[in-house]
């Protein structure tokens, strides 16, 4: 097992794309980390800002319209979108593994009842779908935007589990296993899954990214918090009050800040595919 770690990280080393991810990666975790160093609040006001001011020592990226410091809600919006990303995809994964795994290795009719819910979810566009969830929710909070977009990656994951269980439920360990008796519930969690770690990792790391600009748009669309929560989709808000009068300052990091993230995560999950795959290591 230390071999194979050891094979993974060398093969990360030498992958420049992964570790281009890695850094940018990084430097978002920092940015959310040291948020609090900010030299001002996330809701906290500059009362002698009655209207958008351009970067000053003051303020470094300016204010919006609002009166509020783009640099300081910059950095507390990290916290807000990694949280949200991280947390979308953990809600995925806590149903879609279990329900592709069972799918795969059970087959016969629950294989084919929990696909065709799967096929029903997919028939709707991503966006769409998301849109529809947070709809049905009455107040407007990032658990909102957390609960919309988890669910749309449920059927993503549910599909990546359910076929890398096919190809492992087949190997000679699960029929040894089986020979020896035992339980189909214990040869598939202590087994099966175990073996089917890589490409779930890989999706995991994948799925932030998208969950990230995912629940950014659905905060543009005014799907999620109110404007005094400090995060990147609800800054990007200010578009339509900024774009025709220039005020650039007010719009444009926090669309630079969601391109790193979402760029970083998805270099970082393709050297983890390429690294975790004996065949391209």
């Amino acid at each position: 097992m230390s071999e194979a770690r050891s094979a993974v990280w060398r093969s990360l080393r030498r992958d420049r794309g992964a570790l281009v991810g890695l850094v940018l990666v990084a430097i978002v975790v920092l940015m959310a980390v040291f948020a609090p160093l900010a030299p001002y609040g996330p809701k906290e006001r500059d009362r002698d800002a009655l209207e958008a001011l351009a970067p000053s020592a003051k303020h470094l990226l300016g204010t919006d319209g609002s009166g509020y410091d783009v640099f300081s809600r910059l950095l507390y919006g990290a916290r807000v979108s990694l949280l949200t990303g991280l947390a979308a995809i953990g809600l995925a994964m806590l149903v879609g593994i279990p329900m592709g795994a069972v799918s795969g290795f059970a087959g016969g009719w629950v294989d084919w009842a929990l696909m065709r819910a799967v096929d029903v979810m997919l028939a709707f566009p991503s966006v769409v779908l998301a849109i529809a969830i947070a709809a049905l929710f009455a107040d407007r909070s990032v658990t909102t935007v957390i609960v919309a977009v988890g669910v749309v990656n449920v059927p993503l994951v549910a599909r990546q589990v359910r076929g890398s269980v096919l190809q492992v439920r087949t190997q000679e360990y699960v029929t040894a296993a089986r020979s020896l008796g035992m339980r189909p519930a214990r040869i598939l969690f202590r087994h099966v899954l175990p073996n089917c770690l890589a490409p779930i990792i890989v999706l995991a790391t994948l799925g932030v990214g998208f969950a990230i600009l995912s629940a950014a748009g659905l905060n543009f669309l005014g799907l999620g918090p109110e404007a005094r929560v400090a995060e990147w989709g609800v800054m990007l808000k200010e578009f339509d009050r900024h774009v025709m009068s220039d005020e650039t300052w007010v719009f444009i990091p926090p669309g630079v800040a969601i391109a790193i993230t979402v760029l970083g995560f998805n270099l970082l999950g393709d050297g983890l595919r390429r690294a975790l795959d004996p065949r391209t290591r």
